[in-house]
């Protein structure tokens, strides 16, 4: 199944700058190193709010495992939110 992971501001962000000046490096990393062939897609939000993760996953529990060890949440700097998701037919091609 897919599943989104939806990321916002969260009380440790920094008020008034971009999110390339946010450290978010850790959260990138984890990201790349905990998802690895389960990744479809993510990036950032282009108005600062936050961003957004569609992955493969088994279950929406591991989503949410996902999401709640990541870096930046454990550092308050976004809170969270995650949903299972089906694409449009056709719209993604399954990784063989």
């Amino acid at each position: 199944m897919k599943a989104v992971i939806i990321y916002s501001r969260g009380e440790a962000w920094l008020e008034g700058k971009p999110h390339w000046e946010q450290q978010l490096v850790p959260h990138r990393q984890y990201l790349v190193d905990t998802l690895q062939d389960k990744l479809v897609s993510a990036g950032p939000f282009m108005d600062h709010t936050g961003g957004l993760v569609i992955i493969d996953v088994e279950n929406i529990e591991e989503a949410v495992k996902v999401a709640k060890n990541d870096p930046a949440v454990v550092d308050k700097k976004f809170d969270f939110a995650v949903h299972p998701w089906e694409p449009l037919e056709g719209l993604f091609v399954k990784k063989k």
